[in-house]
């Protein structure tokens, strides 16, 4: 019980940490649930003197007051928050199951017939839905006055005390993912280039990523997912760059942060906006496609790929310096060797990797189809095939249901999401990417490295790292037959293996001679830092002066 309450301390903490920055000069009274609540939460109501029974539910943990003593002049807010228990949070990691259950029965009837061609139905759909994507979605950037940004230009003197310059970084939750991985990387250069960091939360999820984040006091997390309406967010910004003395925010997918542009724009016109983009969607465009919409309230758009940097220029007609194009390289090992390609022609032996969120994007049910035919294949021509799939998700028990069905149990290895994945790829010959679609893959970065060859789905941005001999369809059924195709004559042509390297080795090459989003974001917050440090000296050293001149006109006006 003393983890709980230990627990329960911290995250109240989180909740008056929110309510008194949002509410700074207003009463208020926050009422808290554990796991369960009998009325919607988060939510925040004026307060009033009448209270339901919900109050008397045995969940019910308390309630907490701050600010000022309410009176009729000054009315005051109730808040209502839901604390989950790390039990809760446990079970949304472990959440499985097999997802095409609760489809529609049609779905169902196809999928027990042939989950490919379950597979070849929704990318029928996703292809209907990109080819309609400027008819159904805005596709131009939102009207903003140039009178805001010719305003003021250094940080007003607000609450912040003096305290140090800081930047709000905000990530759409806490899971595995690119965004996000990205993101936990940002919180680290910002450190790095002095900066204290706040970090903002969009959505409630698994948080597999939440003891990724820096040890470091400077770095603040807030857990906006969990206890502040989505409604108050832009709100709860204003007042908080006010409070902390921020100067910069970095978005990685996180809507409530691009939903406070407009209220950063006109209270806070010194605030440098940055955002960084990753894939785009098939069914909506995505977050470049809420980015582009938002562009004229973002000062710089960082991508990581050609692909994207087309995007932002064809749909949304940004260029310049404004586009940064930063890839997702590690600078500690730019110019090191890459292992040569691991697979030869005529080995009896191949190891098959699949690493990625057991999702539907990364389509782990096209992978099982492609590693069912290998199988055969291997037992046909002698080939001893070993396969390993590394991930966790909602298909993780879709996944478990197909390999019992397939018989696969025994030459398919199942690890969990924190396996050691650059040690796999350095014993695997063959990275299956079958993807519905990606930006630019990062685990295609660590395959080549160790001498694995990917074998991807030719849509984002994937030509920009595989050459065209491991690229494969979009479509289902034609990326299972070509991905089989590609490991076969790895194994049976000579030669081909070289000529895989070789197109891997120059672009890996290529791809290593452009900036780095370490470079590029890191250089960002510092010209801001110095910018904003600049500003800073320049009113400080300013105020003397005045001080002086209005202590002269004070003492001629005072009588002799």
């Amino acid at each position: 019980m003393s983890q709980d309450r230990d627990y329960i301390d911290q995250e109240i903490t989180q909740i008056r940490f929110i309510y008194e920055t949002l509410y700074p000069d207003t009463p208020v009274e926050t009422h808290m649930w554990w796991e369960k609540a009998k009325i919607s939460t988060p939510a925040v109501q004026p307060q009033t003197m009448n209270y339901g029974a919900e109050m008397m539910a045995l969940t019910y943990i308390g309630n907490l007051r701050t600010g000022p003593q309410e009176t009729p002049a000054l009315p005051g807010k109730r808040v209502f928050v839901t604390i989950p228990s790390p039990r809760q949070v446990a079970v949304r990691e472990s959440a499985g199951g097999v997802p095409w259950h609760k489809r529609p029965r049609k779905y169902r009837a196809i999928h027990a017939l042939s989950p490919i061609l379950a597979e070849q139905m929704k990318y029928q759909i996703e292809a209907r839905r990109f080819h309609k994507l400027p008819v159904r979605h805005k596709f131009s950037r939102l009207a903003c006055s140039r009178g805001i940004f010719e305003t003021q230009k250094i940080a007003p003197a607000g609450r912040h005390g003096g305290k140090d310059p800081a930047i709000l970084i905000g990530l759409h939750w806490l899971d595995v993912g690119g965004a996000e991985s990205l993101g936990i990387d940002s919180i680290q250069w910002a450190l790095d280039a002095g900066l204290r960091v706040f970090v903002m939360v969009g959505q409630e999820g698994p948080e597999r990523l939440l003891s990724k984040l820096p040890d470091d006091p400077r770095l603040q997390l807030i857990r906006t997912d969990r206890y502040l309406p989505r409604s108050l967010a832009s709100g709860f910004v204003s007042q908080l760059i006010a409070q902390e003395n921020i100067i910069l925010t970095h978005n990685h997918h996180c809507v409530p942060l691009y939903d406070a542009l407009p209220t950063i724009k006109l209270r806070h016109p010194h605030v440098v906006n940055l955002d960084s983009t990753h894939i785009v969607e098939y069914a909506d465009g995505g977050y470049p496609r809420i980015s582009g919409v938002w562009s004229n309230f973002i000062d710089y758009h960082h991508v990581i790929s050609r692909d994207l940097e087309r995007f932002y220029k064809e749909r949304f007609r940004v260029y310049g310096n404004k586009l940064v194009l930063g890839r997702l390289l590690d600078d500690s090992r730019r110019g090191a060797p890459v292992a040569p390609v691991r697979i030869k022609a005529g080995q009896s032996r191949c190891r098959v990797a699949f690493v990625g969120r057991m999702v539907h994007q990364k389509r782990p049910v096209v992978a099982l189809s492609i590693i069912r035919r290998l199988r055969a294949w291997g037992k046909r021509n002698g080939v001893d095939f070993r396969f390993d799939m590394v991930g966790e998700g909602p298909y993780r028990g879709a996944v478990e249901h197909l390999l019992t069905r397939y018989r696969l149990t025994d030459v398919v290895h199942l690890h969990p999401a924190g396996t050691d994945v650059p040690a796999l790829l350095g014993e695997s010959d063959i990275l299956l990417v079958p993807s519905s679609n990606e930006g630019l893959a990062l685990v295609c970065y660590e395959a080549i490295e160790a001498g694995c060859v990917p074998i991807c789905s030719e849509v984002g941005a994937q030509a920009e790292i595989c050459p065209p001999e491991t690229l494969v369809s979009w479509s289902p059924l034609k990326a299972v037959r070509e991905s089989v195709e590609v490991v076969q004559r790895l194994l049976r042509e000579d030669g081909f293996a070289k000529t895989v390297e070789t197109g891997q080795r120059a672009r890996m090459e290529a791809l290593q001679n452009e900036p780095s989003a370490r470079e590029v974001l890191g250089q960002l917050y510092r010209d801001t830092l110095a910018a904003a440090c600049g500003a800073a000296a320049e009113a400080e050293a300013a105020k003397p002066t005045s001080t002086r001149k209005a202590k002269t006109k004070a003492e001629d006006k005072a009588p002799a």
